[in-house]
């Protein structure tokens, strides 16, 4: 992807090596070139971006480029502090202060009984007695009620004080409650009681009384959260025209989150954002090199169709970033489909659409619309589908249509699911959706012509002008090579016709017929196609005879350099001969009693590589070898194809191409087709069967 720096440091070029030689170097060089720009663009702010905090004042209305919902975390929260205000303290009953306080007024009871039940004491031993209980605090007042009472009131009294105090222990008593239950123990008494047993019990009952009800924190705290945990999150929704933030006005919680929601709005560096971000770039520019690498192995080893690639996945990125978010119509403007049709026509069909996904993939992450994705996509695929391999600018005319066509379905089929209520801002992005597609097919028309220049990657247009017959070198093999310029010909409908039967480029093969002699023009009367008499041949040595012979192929790169012929028509030049023997000269210098070294009667080669080189290779010799028969019967033609396509399979002239042996018998076939119908037997007419003309008369 570097080659084309011409530098003279020797660590880049060692890079360079690296990158054309080793498969991890060169998958590493583009994830890393593809990932940086992709990143860098990703991270670049969006121009409608602003930074406002909360509390800042609006220096300019903003509108919503589109419509979005998000979760307000503002108002969630705020609804979940409501809930969680709403819930009471929790509390928890303790049993063993109702025990205790029972076993407290047992205690009581049975001392109190003793007490009244002794006989050895006075009443006044008694009270003070009495006074002196370690389980409640006895007043003089007190004392003498308990002494006082009769035997029945104490009975029902010592039976009925604990029921009592159950009954309000039972209800739970907080800690802010403790005093009012005291002071109003005396209702918990049964109301036959005497006024006495009254006084008596209503003391007691307060001293043993105390809170057995306390707050549970952890319960609290539990409710709380359940109650925040209940709260739907709160959605908003803004609408497309929308003002989010008026000009002038205080900025609220809610404004900076609809903002953030819309991508309007930054707030400082966003680490985590920012590492997502690189992450995702890496992920799919090694997803992207992967894919072509796998499928598309012509367009990989290309570094010039490479950096294309990079480039291409770069713009989309890039016009997805300038136009979103911010702009609600002016995104469908975007002519994103030409990248696509421009790449299936300059790089292939698989290449361009791996970098339409990506670049697909990229827009939707800047946006989080799907719509979005389907627009970059899916019209994309209507484009490449139209235009194929773009032999003619009608192609991309059908492809700008297509393309428009793909743009309003994606719009009508989101509109319509979304249910779009604005007839206005539906039938502007119809519109904008119409401009797109004839924008893409006129843009990649252009770019097709432009990058495939710059970038020196051959088109059916320019191979179209190559086969024009007033080309300046087609002209010059007209007028001095016309036996050369004629077997050209014959090679090129050949080649052409092999072409198609198999699958490969029947232009490319053409054209590489036309041009595959050129080099004859320097030394015509050197072939024997061009001579009209003497053979300059037959007074020269062999090995030098086979010298000029082969030397047609280094004049031939020579010339196709000064005219700028592609590399694919350049190829053909050596590839028509590759490395074989220059038989007839080789056979000579046999017969002559000459040791000779077979290597120095071979053409210089390389051989041919591309699918087309070895068609136009095989065409040349079967064409020569054909014109040659003194009898041209099917069968002899048949016979002779045969021979000339094995010698050269056996030769090993085929073996770095790409031809298979079901190809070789298919092209085989197409020869003898062609050449039967070129050299079929043709009806005689005997001197005596043509009809004359009668003079007239005088």
């Amino acid at each position: 992807m570097i080659a084309s720096l011409r530098v003279r440091d020797p660590r880049l070029d060692r890079i360079r090596a690296a990158i054309r030689t080793d498969a991890r170097a060169r998958a590493s060089a583009f994830v890393a070139i593809a990932g940086i720009l992709t990143a860098a663009t990703l991270l670049l702010a969006p121009p409608a971006v602003v930074t406002y905090d909360v509390g800042a004042v609006a220096d300019r209305a903003i509108r919503a480029p589109r419509s979005v919902s998000f979760i307000s975390d503002s108002l969630t929260d705020a609804e979940r502090q409501r809930a969680e205000a709403a819930i009471p303290k929790q509390t928890a009953v303790n049993p063993a202060v109702v025990t205790g306080a029972s076993t407290r007024l047992a205690n009581v009871v049975s001392a109190v009984s003793r007490v009244r039940a002794d006989a050895t004491q006075t009443r006044e031993q008694k009270v003070v007695a009495l006074g002196r209980l370690a389980d409640i605090a006895v007043t003089a007042q007190l004392a003498q009620d308990l002494v006082d009472m009769t035997p029945i009131e104490w009975d029902a009294a010592s039976t009925g004080l604990d029921a009592a105090l159950r009954n309000l222990y039972a209800q739970g008593i907080r800690p802010e409650q403790v005093e009012t239950v005291r002071s109003e123990a005396v209702k918990g008494l049964p109301a036959t009681w005497t006024d006495r047993q009254k006084r008596a019990g209503t003391e007691i009952l307060r001293q043993l009384l105390d809170a057995n009800v306390t707050v549970d924190d952890a319960a609290t705290r539990a409710a709380q959260q359940a109650a925040r945990a209940a709260v739907q999150p709160v959605q908003v929704q803004v609408t497309a025209g929308e003002i989010v933030v008026r000009e002038g006005a205080v900025v609220l919680a809610l404004d900076v989150e609809k903002l953030r929601a819309l991508g309007l709005s930054q707030q400082g560096i966003d680490w985590r954002g920012a590492i997502g971000l690189l992450l995702w770039a890496a992920l799919i520019a090694a997803m992207l090199a992967l894919f072509i690498e796998r499928y598309a192995e012509e367009a990989w080893v290309d570094d010039r169709k490479m950096i294309l690639v990079i480039l291409s996945l770069f713009a989309i990125t890039a016009m997805g970033r300038a136009l979103v978010p911010g702009h609600t119509v002016l995104v469908y403007f975007a002519p994103f489909a030409a990248v696509a049709m421009m790449l299936t026509v300059l790089v292939g069909g698989r290449t361009a659409l791996a970098t339409q996904i990506a670049g697909a993939l990229h827009v939707g992450i800047m946006s989080g619309q799907v719509e979005l994705v389907a627009y970059v996509l899916v019209p994309a695929l209507c484009g490449m589908a139209a235009v194929r391999r773009a032999t003619t600018a009608r192609e991309f005319a059908v492809g700008a249509l297509a393309v428009a066509g793909g743009n309003a379905g994606v719009v009508l089929a989101f509109l319509l699911v979304g249910r779009a209520s604005d007839p206005l801002g539906s039938a502007q992005v119809l519109v904008a959706a119409a401009t797109s597609g004839l924008g893409s097919g006129l843009l990649a028309f252009a770019a097709m012509a432009i990058l495939g220049h710059v970038f020196r990657i051959t088109t059916v247009f320019e191979l179209r002008e190559l086969a024009d017959p007033q080309h300046p070198l087609l002209r010059q093999l007209l007028l001095r090579t016309p036996g050369t310029y004629h077997h050209s010909l014959l090679v090129a409908n050949l080649a052409e016709r092999a072409a198609e039967v198999i699958g490969a480029d029947s232009l490319v093969a053409r054209v590489g017929a036309y041009y595959h002699d050129i080099g004859k023009m320097r030394n015509p009367s050197a072939f024997i196609e061009n001579q009209t008499g003497t053979n300059p041949h037959d007074e020269l040595d062999p090995m030098v005879s086979a010298g000029i012979v082969a030397a047609h192929i280094k004049d031939g790169l020579a010339l196709a350099e000064r005219y700028h012929l592609p590399p694919v028509i350049r190829e053909v030049i050596p590839g028509h001969h590759g490395t074989s023997l220059v038989r007839y000269f080789y056979q000579l210098a046999q017969q002559r009693g000459q040791i000779v070294d077979e290597q120095q009667f071979r053409y210089p080669g390389p051989r041919a590589r591309s699918k087309e080189a070895g068609i136009v290779m095989l065409a040349d010799g079967t064409e020569a070898a054909v014109r040659s028969l003194t009898e041209k019967t099917p069968e002899t033609i048949r016979g002779m194809v045969q021979r000339i396509v094995d010698e050269r399979v056996a030769d090993g002239q085929l073996d770095e191409c790409e031809l298979t042996l079901r190809d070789v018998q298919r092209i085989k076939d197409a020869f003898c087709e062609l050449l039967l119908g070129v050299y079929h037997e043709r009806i005689p007419y005997p001197e005596d069967r043509i009809t004359r003309i009668r003079p007239a008369a005088s």
